[in-house]
């Protein structure tokens, strides 16, 4: 897979890791393919929209924040990873474009969207 970086050069598999300053995780379906199983395992930030947090959590993760307003967090994740949630009751704005916009207040603008798709389209249209 090859698409123009925006920069004049091609990203590729193999450094398209490397481009991403950070990761958010949707609550679509968790990602199978190796290239973005790669690009979230080799993630320096990782933000959980709340719903995906759980799964991310399961399979032996701990993101560095979630979003969202805690509705689709496990009570047991709430309380042991309660710390890195940020609350955001904004009802106008799905959880992905929330911490989109968190992560772009923290001047990070290259941002991979992983998980985005499969299970909710307001999340595939945002």
């Amino acid at each position: 897979m090859e698409t123009n970086d925006g920069g004049g050069g091609q990203m590729t598999v193999k450094n398209i890791h490397n481009k991403a300053e950070a990761v958010v995780l949707a609550n679509g379906e968790y990602p199978a393919h190796p290239l973005p199983s790669e690009v979230l395992a080799k993630a320096p930030y990782v933000v959980c929209c709340d719903g995906a947090a759980d799964e991310y959590i399961r399979r032996g993760n701990i993101p560095d924040a979630i979003i969202g307003d805690g509705d689709s967090l496990s009570k047991e994740n709430m309380l042991r990873y309660g710390h890195l949630l940020h609350r955001i009751n904004d009802q106008e704005t799905n959880d992905q474009t929330k911490a989109v916009n968190f992560l772009l207040a923290q001047g990070k603008q290259r941002i991979a969207i992983l998980g985005a798709t499969g299970k909710r389209e307001d999340h595939t249209l945002g």
